[in-house]
């Protein structure tokens, strides 16, 4: 053992050194290949729920098979790619496969992109082809004039509600597709792109990420057979979206490397999260830290006790969360992690250690020393940076080594730019992931904040960048400064802008409250908003944030005009002193 490792920790290194042995001895794999591995092998067994439909092996993989035919059929070429804007379906899963199974890529667009996100989302992807769904239709129906693409490359499925459009039923189209397997699927390789998946890493518009089979893979081995140590026993619940690495590239991956079978709701629900488990037989989730604190607030019920759910595994869930959840649900084993859909390291929270996102133990991901309110780097004396002790808070590094399979982002140039050089040593170089962490004894870490550019809210990531550079294309607006504030007993950091208007301009609050429902994700709104005749700059123009962040919006501090976001009425209002009192008391 390691005398680095605990016990259990050498366990989940064990397993997970074997299971991937099984793997790197044949690179001809993939997730077709494995489908249909597991598909003569468990022909019977049960593979997906959705509502009230199931599937077996068998039946998936023929479902998937249906669209590689598809798609040969349309002419599509290997590491061709093909935008998928779905919710979460068994066409999800079917899509996803038989693309893979032609050896082309799947961009997995975020259905909570809105104008210019979702167009720079697919530009970035540059698909062949855009599948899309009912749900939506109308979202994409407000960009379409801005894609340089024809009706005949638009593809829709999912259309249950008919709703009128004048691209193709690819519903319809794939029924007479023959169901036996691509003669393509084992010409995969472990190398290849599966999925770009989205992510806002720490600054500006979407990224999209490089997902090959290979990560893929190490990622659901580490988490869903060495952590979680699950099996084909297992029934899984998916309550992520699966354009999600969480969802897709974490427990659909750890589904079909032991045949376990998933359930895969639309979207998450509080009300319906236990009947589903119960329903089910599910015995092991998926959670973002708000997951279970939405569900604790929930009342009591027969289902708190009277279930069947096992283990669960994710990120972000705060000590006192996760006490409360386990002693509330009698969960036997809760499972913490920390990664980057974007990284090639990650930490594991083996012992199960309430608030620890894991010990670090492995090398390749290490701590540089940082100012816990600036971020900015201490040096040494040679102007190197400098690791961190217990006590002490740091930035996450990934260092970058010939021959590691860390893949970065589908713009070369957007990952260059992540790079550092010269950290700790003469020519070396890691990936800055933007997390600060916190050092503790005995090599133990906890979560401390996104730095930067970057906050985190209903376990998205949300760039301040991208939201000013959509609230500055509002008419009235004339400059922006957005940052992460924290709310009571709320996970993450919730949206806050202060706004300097153009004082020639009228504002209208019910205008911009639209105009804020049309363009952005219900979790990249901002959640307060401030009005200053000024905002502060630095030298190089830069709008200074650091008092701003500090002020939040303590209203016996502040004198200018603020508003609060009214989700239910989709609408500000002003934000009142009774409305902080309510807000301080976690109402």
């Amino acid at each position: 053992m390691s005398p680095q490792y605990t016990a259990k920790e050498n366990q989940v290194y064990n397993i997970f050194g074997n299971e991937m042995q099984k793997i790197i001895h044949n690179q001809n794999q993939s997730i077709g290949t494995t489908i249909e591995k597991v598909a003569e092998k468990m022909p019977d067994n049960a593979a997906l729920y959705f509502q009230d439909l199931s599937y077996s092996w068998k039946e998936l993989n023929e479902h998937c098979n249906k669209y590689s035919h598809f798609f040969l059929d349309l002419g599509a070429k290997p590491r061709d790619t093909i935008a998928i804007m779905l919710e979460n379906s068994p066409e999800y899963v079917f899509l996803t496969t038989g693309i893979n199974k032609i050896q082309c890529i799947s961009a997995l667009i975020n259905i909570n992109q809105r104008k210019q996100a979702l167009i720079h989302s697919f530009k970035i992807s540059e698909p062949k082809w855009i599948v899309i769904d009912e749900q939506n239709l109308p979202f994409f129906n407000d960009i379409i004039s801005e894609l340089p693409y024809s009706k005949d490359q638009i593809l829709v499925v999912n259309n249950s509600n008919e709703i009128s459009h004048d691209f193709r039923d690819l519903s319809e189209e794939i029924r007479s597709k023959p169901v036996s397997n691509p003669k393509t699927t084992f010409n995969s390789i472990l190398k290849e792109t599966a999925f770009y998946i989205f992510t806002s890493g720490t600054t500006g518009l979407p990224k999209a990420v490089n997902m090959e089979c290979f990560k893929l893979f190490v990622q659901a081995n580490l988490l869903c057979l060495g952590l979680a140590k699950i099996d084909s026993n297992d029934v899984i619940y998916i309550p992520t979206p699966l354009y999600h690495n969480l969802g897709i590239g974490v427990a659909w991956i750890g589904a079909i490397l032991t045949g376990a079978a998933v359930v895969l709701p639309k979207r998450f629900s509080t009300s319906q999260f236990w009947k589903d488990i119960k329903k089910y037989n599910v015995t092991f989730t998926l959670y973002v830290g708000e997951i279970p604190r939405y569900l604790l607030n929930q009342p009591s019920s027969e289902f708190d006790k009277d279930h069947t759910l096992k283990k669960m595994l994710g990120l972000g869930l705060r000590k006192e969360i996760w006490e409360q959840f386990q002693s509330r649900f009698n969960v036997d084993h809760i499972y913490e992690f920390y990664g980057l859909t974007e990284g090639h390291r990650s930490l594991v929270n083996a012992d199960e250690v309430p608030g620890m996102i894991g010990r670090l133990s492995q090398s390749g991901l290490v701590m540089a020393k940082v100012h816990p309110e600036s971020g900015e780097f201490f040096k040494s004396e040679r102007g190197l940076c400098v690791k961190c002790k217990p006590g002490d808070i740091g930035m996450a590094l990934i260092k970058i080594e010939k021959g590691t399979f860390f893949t970065g982002y589908k713009d070369k140039d957007k990952t260059q730019k992540k790079f550092m050089h010269q950290v700790f040593r003469k020519n070396d170089i890691y990936f800055n992931t933007g997390d600060m962490l916190k050092m503790h004894e005995d090599l133990w870490v906890s979560f401390a904040d996104r730095s930067g550019d970057t906050f985190r809210w209903k376990g998205e990531n949300v760039s301040t960048l991208e939201v000013e550079s959509i609230l500055n294309s509002y008419e009235s607006i004339d400059m922006s400064a957005v940052y992460g504030v924290s709310i009571p007993s709320a996970e993450g950091n919730a949206g806050m802008a202060t706004i300097k208007l153009n004082p020639s301009l009228k504002f209208d609050s019910e205008d911009f409250s639209r105009f804020i429902v049309e363009v952005f994700p219900s979790y990249s709104i901002p959640i307060f908003i401030r009005f200053r005749d000024e905002l502060e700059l630095t030298g190089p123009l830069k709008i200074k944030k650091t008092n701003l962040k500090r002020e939040a919006y303590d209203i016996n501090a502040i004198k200018d005009q603020m508003l609060m976001w009214n989700s239910k009425e989709k609408k500000y209002v002003t934000f009142t002193n009774t409305l902080y009192q309510e807000l301080m008391k976690s109402k």
